[in-house]
């Protein structure tokens, strides 16, 4: 199932990527030449402005959310090591155990993307939670008050962030929203067509402005559905985490068809997520490879 799904992967993005702007790129030169009776030149500007302000609204606000989202996931990395080390300085003994609960939760959250992680972990979160609240610390130790203290603030902080996180998450594009835009992309597509004069210069002008409404509409989905991020962390931020706690890193074998061993920097031993019936069920094995 992996295969298929890891298969399907590469062919869409094969597929968006080259097959539709080769598509794009030749249909001027596919779709006979043909005239309207009204004035083009009006109407295409009218549409031009409407696409332009609509595009120009949703690629802000999908920007924004891009921009906290990749400001929160930084934040979650640092009060999770926070956490770790404050709970070992206030009780040593707890070492393993917090490390285990912080271990179990973050190999949840790579295993999902970043749309659905913060909602598809509580149970994991909430363990961490619940052993960060059983760490105790003498009366008598002034300085493990001090960062017991100082534990309970990156809880709070981390509890916070996430509820960020999920609120920064959801796309800001909706179907409705993408059925007006594509209308309107359409709508210049056809008007674009009317310009062509039969020469070749004049059928690949109007190809290259086809092929930059599509590119636009593809950036603001990639910004939308937060694909950038994935790509500029490809995981790399999350393994800081496993390192400060002296664990393995942990990649889900999705990522190796994704993103290939060269971007994912496999210069130490390191976990794979195996799944047993992915994508219906997340249950995995995992195992150990030595480098």
């Amino acid at each position: 199932d992996i295969f298929f799904v890891d298969m399907w992967f590469v062919v869409k993005k094969v597929f968006v990527k080259f097959l539709v702007p080769a598509a794009l790129l030749g249909l001027p030169f596919v779709v006979p030449v043909y005239a309207v009776g009204f004035d083009v030149a009006t109407f295409a500007t009218i549409f031009s402005v409407i696409f332009v302000i609509l595009v120009g609204f949703f690629i802000a606000a999908a920007t924004a959310n891009y921009l906290s989202l990749q400001t929160h996931l930084a934040e979650e990395n640092a009060y999770l090591i926070a956490l770790f080390n404050l709970g070992v300085a206030v009780q040593p003994s707890m070492k393993k155990k917090l490390g285990d609960v912080i271990d179990v939760y973050l190999i949840a959250a790579v295993d999902y993307p970043l749309l659905e992680y913060a909602n598809k972990t509580r149970k994991e979160l909430q363990d961490v939670v619940d052993v960060v609240d059983s760490i105790e610390v003498k009366a008598s130790d002034p300085k493990g008050m001090v960062a017991l203290d100082h534990l309970y603030e990156a809880k709070v902080n981390l509890i916070r962030t996430l509820h960020s996180v999920a609120f920064s998450a959801p796309r800001v594009v909706y179907g409705i929203h993408w059925f007006i835009l594509a209308a309107l992309a359409s709508t210049l597509v056809f008007l674009l067509l009317t310009l062509r004069t039969g020469e070749v210069l004049a059928g690949i002008v109007v190809g290259v402005l086809t092929i930059s409404l599509y590119l636009i509409l593809l950036l603001l989905y990639e910004v939308d559905n937060n694909d950038f991020l994935e790509d500029a962390l490809a995981y790399s931020d999350v393994q800081k985490v496993f390192e400060a706690m002296g664990k393995l890193k942990y990649y889900p074998e999705t990522a190796f068809t994704r993103y290939g061993k060269d971007q994912l920097q496999l210069d130490k031993d390191y976990r794979v997520g195996v799944y047993k019936n992915y994508p219906k069920s997340m249950e995995k094995k995992i195992k150990v490879v030595r480098v």
